[in-house]
């Protein structure tokens, strides 16, 4: 009997451990509330979901359609759109740019008119040119971006992308 309940002991303790167990743990499968929740490389990010640390905190972002029948992806892969796109600013001349819901670049501010924002890829930006000094008025974008525009221009970005803003004394500009 006694040997009968040893070998019940460690049938009991291997089925146990076999529950535990688990070679290809995929992220963004588990619910966490604690590290200690999600399997080995893995961690709990601020969405709740256990996930390799490089995708911790985006597993709603990467889940596919559900009527897709597309399982979830492990990691993010090389074409996965970028989160931020870098938004550079130029201001020739005294004036300053605001940008609708992101901030202001003034050529009166430290960096001089050169400026960089990270902005969503894919999402309008309203970019408004402004004088600050009387002596100097906007007289065009010289970019590409905004080229063509008048003091207010709409563009979306996808890629990092420049806008540049000409502030001219208004007789420079009528003499040309």
């Amino acid at each position: 009997m006694g040997v009968l309940a040893g070998i019940a002991g460690l049938a009991l303790a291997g089925v146990a451990l076999a529950g535990c167990y688990s070679p290809a743990l995929r992220d963004c499968t588990v619910s966490c509330a604690s590290p200690d929740d999600c399997a080995a490389g893995q961690v709990c990010g601020a969405d709740g979901m256990c996930a390799a640390p490089e995708v911790a905190g985006r597993c709603a972002m990467l889940a596919p359609d559900p009527d897709a029948g597309v399982p979830p992806v492990d990691a993010p892969s090389p074409i996965d759109p970028p989160v931020t796109v870098r938004l550079t600013v130029q201001i020739m001349g005294k004036g300053k740019v605001d940008l609708q819901g992101i901030g202001t670049c003034s050529s009166q501010d430290p960096q001089k008119g050169n400026c960089a924002y990270e902005v969503a890829p894919g999402a309008a930006i309203t970019a408004q040119a402004m004088q600050i000094q009387l002596d100097q008025v906007f007289t065009m974008w010289s970019s590409m971006t905004c080229s063509g525009q008048g003091p207010r221009c709409i563009f979306t970005p996808t890629a990092a992308a420049m806008i540049a803003a000409r502030f001219e004394h208004p007789l420079m500009h009528v003499a040309e």
